[in-house]
């Protein structure tokens, strides 16, 4: 198999971006590597037409009847190599908490016993919903599944309705409905929780429409909540979300949500939520009343041990019989009877990997990774590997400094910069695959919302260091270099802070890569590792942006998450609006926002152009320019009524504003996949749609929970090269 850095100089972009996951996935029997790596990528056109959600969820496939002799001999598989799948969670039976409003997140693990509420598409970020029907060419038992997740479809009345279906076979263990009655209850609670029972301007704009249909909606102004039209492309980006609370059952909320309506005062809401963020639901309780869901189930205190925990499938012997309160669609889908969640911290993940005691990992099995080839056993090999279309990270920049007000002093920083190492550094080489498309989106989303011809215009920016062009924009900067060290036009010495979070590690290598390549060129970087509340303060536009420049996160499901405006220091919207803004966002007339960013700019006629004048200052004013306004656009791009093509020119204006000034730097996004063990499972190949799909950020667990995974009937595998 081909290295991915060989595969991406053949192809095109969008080529690429496409077949990422497939090639990268290597160490499946009969397709052994040495490489390793452990993400998924995307699925082809045909796959995405199956991701349509659909109104009426399809049935459960009917399994085929084992074949049988004259003399009832044996089917000719035997008996599968294993009952059990063992996977791991970072918690213990001890603190474990199913209630989602205690103070600590204790709930980790319960994912593994919870419905799909659906699953997406972990190349487009498209959404499949229940009935999904998937070909299993790796059971011999069946030749595909249908996936029930707990969204059927939804449909959108823009500018302000969404309604959202669930499938009515969907039930906890104890066999009561998961339906939308008990979301509303959950919900109503969450609400109240939040402290919204006497907050004025706010409502709860949610309802059970019936059993099985869910609606919620934007205000519209009859109710004396701002009106808040949407477009049709935004509502439908929120219906139906991957990730999220399951409903807790009715019997744990229900009273609560009655408490809180009869609640006449704010210290009676707080008494509330005190008793209801300390009451623990434990695993004990979760088994006692039944109050899980998915095809795993607790059955037993004895399956509740220190170190793991086990789960067993709910009865499909039931089902057959009529029975259907105690069977789960899902479960048919799989021969392996047992799951077990092995309890611990990072450190006991580690040596259970190493000692071939897990199944099914969430990784890339890389060099220098978490998981290298050398640290497990030759059965535990990579499945899949993707490009993770919401993963990556930025250089986030502070115009408010007056060295990164300066356009060619932004652009030189980024010029002087490898970024390949920057990646390799602080992720890893296999972890890290460099942006090609600068239009401040990840490429995931590049690639598929705009035309190659139109990305193809746009400037490309040095990936790897530039120290001549880097040179060049700072003298046009107005910089010149005295003594190795670079001063701007006022003599004061070139230099900026870079600050990042302790605790993500892989900032680190990342950050003192930028330190030293600018240091070579004679800029000074000042570097800060900082607590992460001391970090996320400094971050902060109410504290005051107390930074020049530091590591972030980047990454949105649509582009526009990218193109929007957002005062929260967690934002990487490309506009950052102010803290006392109406909606959170700039106003449409707003002329600058938090950063110091001027909001109506000229960006150049031609796309692709960088021409600007010798010392541009903050707002430069072109020869040959195009006026826009960035916080009226970004408004625009979420009013309805536009057409597609209206809407696309926003996002271009957009890209091409980012290409042209660098607000930030967005240099990479992440590598991901999985691992598994090839001796005792069968798994699907590679470029399989079956590993196309995950559930929030564990694609282990849709494949445990659709019943996609398949225990072997002989332990026959190829070890990796």
């Amino acid at each position: 198999m081909r290295d991915s850095t060989n595969l991406r100089d053949q192809l095109s972009r969008r080529q690429y971006a496409q077949l990422l996951a497939g090639m990268g996935a290597v160490g499946l029997a009969g397709c052994p590597s040495g490489s390793g790596d452990d993400s998924t990528d995307e699925p082809t056109d045909a796959d995405d037409s199956a991701a349509t959600p659909t109104a009426t969820p399809a049935e459960g496939t009917e399994q085929p009847a084992d074949t049988e002799t004259e003399t009832d001999s044996p089917t000719p598989l035997g008996d599968p190599v294993t009952e059990e799948i063992r996977v791991f969670q970072a918690n213990s039976p001890s603190v474990f908490d199913a209630n989602v409003w205690a103070p600590q997140d204790n709930t980790t693990g319960v994912a593994f016993m919870t419905d799909l509420q659906a699953v997406q598409n972990v190349h487009t970020r498209r959404m499949a919903y229940s009935g999904l029907e998937i070909e299993t060419p790796w059971k011999p038992r069946t030749d595909s599944v249908s996936v029930m997740t707990w969204y059927s479809g939804y449909e959108v009345d823009a500018p302000y309705d969404v309604y959202e279906s669930h499938d009515d076979r969907a039930t906890y263990w104890n066999g009561d409905p998961l339906d939308a009655e008990a979301r509303e209850t959950h919900f109503h609670v969450d609400y109240f929780q939040a402290g919204n029972k006497f907050t004025e301007d706010t409502a709860f704009t949610q309802e059970a429409a019936s059993q099985w249909e869910y609606h919620w909606w934007n205000p519209d102004g009859s109710d004396g909540l701002p009106d808040n039209p949407q477009a049709r492309h935004v509502l439908a980006s929120q219906a139906a979300p991957n990730d999220g609370d399951m409903p807790i059952h009715p019997d744990f909320t229900q009273p609560y949500l009655e408490r809180y309506r009869d609640a006449g005062s704010t210290d009676q809401v707080s008494s509330v939520t005190d008793e209801l963020v300390s009451d623990r639901i434990s695993l004990q309780q979760l088994m006692e009343n039944g109050w899980g869901s998915g095809p795993y189930e607790l059955r037993s205190e004895d399956d509740i041990g220190s170190a793991e925990l086990t789960l067993r499938l709910r009865d499909e012997a039931a089902a057959s019989a009529g029975d259907t309160e105690t069977a789960h669609p899902n479960a048919a889908n799989t021969n392996v009877p047992q799951l077990t969640i092995k309890w611990g911290d990072g450190n006991r993940r580690q040596t259970l990997a190493g000692n071939g005691a897990l199944d099914l990992n969430g990784n890339i099995v890389a060099p220098n990774g978490l998981y290298s080839r050398e640290m497990l056993p030759d059965h535990m090999q990579e499945l899949t590997r993707w490009l993770r279309s919401t993963g990556g990270d930025k250089w986030r920049l502070n115009w408010n400094n007056p060295h990164l007000q300066n356009l060619w002093v932004r652009r030189a920083l980024v010029a002087a910069v490898d970024w390949n190492a920057v990646g390799a550094n602080g992720w890893g080489p296999e972890r890290s695959v460099s942006i090609e498309n600068h239009t401040y989106m990840l490429d995931a989303q590049s690639q598929s919302v705009f035309s190659g011809e139109f990305l193809d215009s746009l400037h490309a920016w040095p990936m790897e260091s530039d120290t001549e062009a880097a040179a060049e924009y700072l003298r046009r900067g107005g910089y010149s270099k005295q003594g190795g060290q670079w001063v701007d036009p006022n003599g004061n010495a070139a230099e900026i802070d870079i600050i990042f979070p302790s605790a993500i590690a892989d900032y680190a290598g990342a950050a003192q890569t930028i330190r030293a390549n600018l240091s070579n060129i004679g800029f000074g970087v000042n570097f800060s590792s900082q607590g992460w509340s001391t970090w996320s303060n400094n971050l902060k536009a109410s504290n005051g942006l107390n930074y020049d420049s530091s590591i972030f996160w980047h990454g949105y499901g649509e582009p526009f998450g990218y193109y929007n405006s957002s005062p929260g220091w967690v934002s990487g919207t490309l506009v950052m609006g102010k803290a006392d803004a109406p909606s959170q966002r700039v106003d449409p007339d707003t002329e600058m926002d938090a950063q110091g960013k001027p909001l109506q700019v000229e960006i150049p006629s031609e796309v692709g152009s960088i021409e600007a004048p010798d010392e541009a200052g903050i707002n430069p004013d072109l020869s040959d320019g195009e006026e826009i306004d960035l916080a009226s656009i970004v408004h625009e791009i979420r009013e309805p009524g536009k057409s597609e093509e209206a809407v696309q020119e926003l996002y271009r204006k957009c890209a091409r504003y980012y290409n042209y000034y660098l607000p930030h730097f967005v240099f990479h996004q992440y590598n991901w996949g999985a691992w598994g063990n090839v001796r005792d499972f069968e798994w699907p190949d590679p470029g399989h749609r079956g590993l196309d799909y995950e559930r929030g950020f564990g694609i282990s667990t849709a494949l445990i929970l659709g019943g996609l995974v398949e225990a072997s009937y002989d332990t026959d595998y190829q070890p990796p090269e």
